[in-house]
C-alpha cells in the first residue's frame, strides 16, 4: 500500500468511528429522555408547584418552577418568579432543553430569558424550557 492508500483509509476509518460515536450518543439521550417525563400542563399565572408522580413504578415529587432568568453560570441558574421569590437551582449537563420549541443546550441560556424547570426529588433541573 502506498502512504495515499495509507491515509485514505485511516480517514475512513476515523469518520466511520466518528458516526458510530455519533449515533450511540443520541441514543443514550433518548434512551434518557425517555425517564423524564414531560412537563404537566398547569393552568393559570403559577410559579411555584410541586407535583407528586410515579415514574418508572416509583414515587417521585416534580418540582417546577418558572421566572426569568437573573444569574446563570454552567452550574446553576436563578430564577426571579413572580412572586419576586429567587430560586437558586443545579443545573445537569444532560438536562432537556428547549429554547422557543427548538432543542438547545444549557450553554445557549441568557439572562433575561423566561425559563421553566423541572427538577425530580429536589435535584439539579432535568428539563428547562424558555418561551416568551
Amino acid at each position: 500500500m502506498t502512504a495515499r492508500v495509507q491515509s485514505e483509509s485511516v480517514r475512513k476509518l476515523a469518520l466511520l468511528v466518528a458516526l458510530v460515536t455519533t449515533v450511540v450518543a443520541l441514543a443514550a439521550t433518548a434512551a434518557s429522555a425517555a425517564k423524564i417525563p414531560s412537563f404537566p400542563n398547569i393552568p393559570g399565572n403559577w410559579s411555584h408547584a410541586e407535583i407528586n408522580v410515579t415514574i418508572n413504578g416509583k414515587p417521585h415529587t416534580l418540582i417546577l418552577d418558572r421566572g426569568r432568568i437573573v444569574q446563570l453560570s454552567a452550574t446553576q441558574l436563578t430564577l426571579l418568579e413572580r412572586d419576586r421569590t429567587r430560586v437558586v437551582e443545579a443545573l445537569n449537563p444532560q438536562a432537556i432543553v428547549r429554547i422557543y420549541g427548538y432543542p438547545a443546550t444549557i450553554y445557549m441560556l441568557r439572562l433575561g430569558m423566561n425559563a421553566m424547570t423541572m427538577r425530580i426529588d429536589g435535584g439539579p433541573a432535568v428539563r428547562i424550557r424558555v418561551g416568551r
